[in-house]
């Protein structure tokens, strides 16, 4: 027999692991996923072969996918269950997924609808190949013995302006050094030797026509500075010439094709007045070749069946945002010769200082084959998802239909999901509809109150339909005390209490944790079942003595963890939580001192 409450512990005493790999988390970026796999063995845990999960706020789909993984385990999942001594019953599952976002709901309904891996296949190997066609030579470039190559990608500059000799040179010639390679907080003019911190070189803008907008646009100036290329198999590298920087200018000088329609971008928080500057509309994102290739591609795509096209439209939507705008980027890591390219930052709009322009084409025949996999794991999965583009604070689902509920709630002020979804959003023709987005946004005037009176509702959806004996399972994220007391007054007032906790460990942190003072590493897990939890008290000091008193840790990432730590205590004991990270750093630092 099977000890239950014995495996349930196994599951709840380790933070739940999730990679940022496998074999659907490959195939699109969404800001917060959570890997499928780490999903399905919560799902398998709760749930019979059969029986229906709910997600209210699926995001991209991952708890979808996840119910149908249950009828074939990964290697990932299996491993996962045996170091948890967990016996999970396999078998098919029925999903159910919410999502108020364009995009999210998109991309779950494209997994949900299993499209043919080969007709798909042949589909976007044609329009790849009909794009080349209509657009000869459009990565076209020299390599460094003038011979004919392709672009893999190029790396702009903005350019600066010396504040002493009023001399115009590129971000990469003032703040890039070699030998080892870094990019510098310091800068110096190329020509006059002039020093300072790099706030006091200005941006350089110029003023350029519109021809979708029939107007003027102002914009940071820029050139290309180093140039990434292929030639047959060997891959090259060489700084960009006069004569590329008037490539440059003369594809930007040329019109946008008569079938652009302008989308206009909503800005909110995300707005920056420096690199945002003239970036109105969504093809303002793009230098006009990627523009181009993105439209022309999307266009083709159009010529299929319904299933077909969608599937192709979320494999370029997969690149788009990431890959096929300014919002590419280049880091340089420890040791490193050249630049390493990397895709957009997670969760915000950020147009560095030295943008990439990636090869499209190319890209997008890369990442062909994660859609393949996907599609031919898919289609041999029995279970089925249900997917609504609506938002959850009334759910079509009749009372106690649901056996099991794993979701991962929008994290208050965290991310502008909306906002940064646009990007793609754009594409489809049909932007999310924010006033019901259930978010602490100043621009949205909804504040902490708004989001909690959203969230109650919510949650007394959750519980109507929801089994008696059924539980649900909720990953959150937040370095402030307001917004999760604001959470667990919403299932409280649901009428829903804890039983359990954990936490989720991924791999590698978004940016915004890495980066932002306060920051937090794990996101508290927890589980919750039917009936009233314990009375909320103060006393969450007394807690956070006792876990900084037994923990063991000599770096910075340990401090973060333990705020997760933090706030699942409180979680399970029915505490009030009193701190926001910060505050429980500088608790820390009280209490242990050098130790930290």
């Amino acid at each position: 027999m099977v000890d239950i409450e014995q495996q349930w512990k196994n599951l709840y005493c380790n933070p739940l692991p999730s990679t940022r790999t496998g074999l659907f988390y490959n195939t699109f970026s969404y800001p917060t996923k959570i890997s499928p796999e780490a999903i399905a063995v919560y799902i398998a845990m709760h749930t019979k072969p059969g029986n229906t999960v709910l997600d209210p706020f699926s995001g991209s789909g991952s708890t979808g996918v996840a119910a149908l993984m249950c009828e074939y385990p990964t290697d990932t999942m299996i491993a996962f269950a045996r170091k948890m001594k967990l016996n999970p019953v396999w078998g098919a599952r029925n999903a159910i997924v919410y999502e108020i976002g364009k995009y999210g709901s998109f991309a779950s309904s494209v997994m949900a609808s299993k499209p043919d891996r080969n007709e798909f296949t042949q589909a976007v190997q044609q329009i790849l190949r009909d794009a080349e066609s209509e657009l000869p030579g459009v990565y076209d470039t020299i390599d460094p013995n003038g011979n004919e190559g392709k672009v893999r990608h190029i790396i702009y500059s903005d350019i600066l302006l010396c504040p002493r000799c009023n001399h115009e040179f590129p971000y990469y010639n003032g703040m890039v050094r070699k030998n080892p390679l870094r990019i510098d907080g310091d800068g110096m003019c190329d020509r006059c030797g002039y020093k300072d911190v790099s706030s006091a070189f200005s941006y350089v803008y110029k003023i350029v026509y519109d021809n979708l907008l029939d107007t003027q646009v102002t914009r940071r100036k820029r050139i290309p500075v180093r140039i990434y290329g292929q030639s047959g198999n060997a891959k090259w590298v060489r700084d960009a010439t006069e004569s590329d920087i008037l490539q440059f200018d003369t594809l930007e000088s040329i019109d946008f094709p008569s079938n652009c329609i302008p989308q206009r971008i909503s800005w909110g928080e995300l707005y920056r007045s420096g690199y945002h500057t003239g970036i109105t509309h969504l093809h303002h994102f793009y230098t006009k070749r990627n523009y181009k290739v993105m439209n022309i591609l999307w266009q083709k795509a159009g010529n299929y069946s319904t299933t077909i096209c969608n599937a192709i439209r979320l494999l370029l939507l997969s690149y788009n945002a990431s890959h096929a705008t300014l919002m590419t980027r280049v880091v340089v890591k420890k040791n490193s010769k050249d630049f390493v390219l990397t895709g957009a930052q997670s969760g915000v709009l950020y147009i560095s200082s030295l943008p990439v322009e990636k090869n499209i084409i190319t890209g997008v025949k890369r990442k062909l084959r994660y859609f393949e996999e996907t599609f031919e794991y898919l289609d041999k999965c029995t279970g089925h998802i249900e997917v609504y583009n609506s938002n959850s604070q009334n759910l079509f689902e009749i009372d106690k239909s649901i056996d099991y509920i794993f979701t991962d709630p929008p994290f208050g002020d965290f991310i502008p999901y909306a906002e940064v979804n646009q990007i793609n959003e754009l594409w489809i023709g049909e932007p999310t509809n924010r006033t019901d987005e259930i978010i602490i946004s100043q621009s949205q005037k909804k504040a902490i109150p708004e989001y909690k009176e959203m969230m109650t509702k919510v949650f007394r959806e959750l519980e109507r339909v929801l089994k008696d004996d059924a539980y649900a399972t909720v990953v959150f994220h937040s370095s402030k005390a307001s917004v999760w007391n604001a959470l667990c007054s919403a299932y409280s007032e649901a009428s829903l209490a804890v039983k359990a906790t954990t936490l989720l460990e991924k791999t590698q942190s978004s940016f915004k944790q890495i980066v932002s003072e306060g920051s937090v590493q794990g996101d508290p897990l927890f589980l919750l079942s039917k009936g009233n939890g314990k009375t909320s008290l103060p006393g969450s000091q007394t807690i956070l003595k006792d876990i900084i008193a037994n923990c063991h840790f000599d770096v910075e990432l340990g401090e973060r963890k333990l705020y997760s730590n933090y706030i699942s205590k409180c979680l399970e004991h029915g505490v009030t939580i009193e701190f926001d990270a910060k505050k429980v750093y500088s608790l820390i630092k009280q209490q242990i001192g050098a130790a930290i």
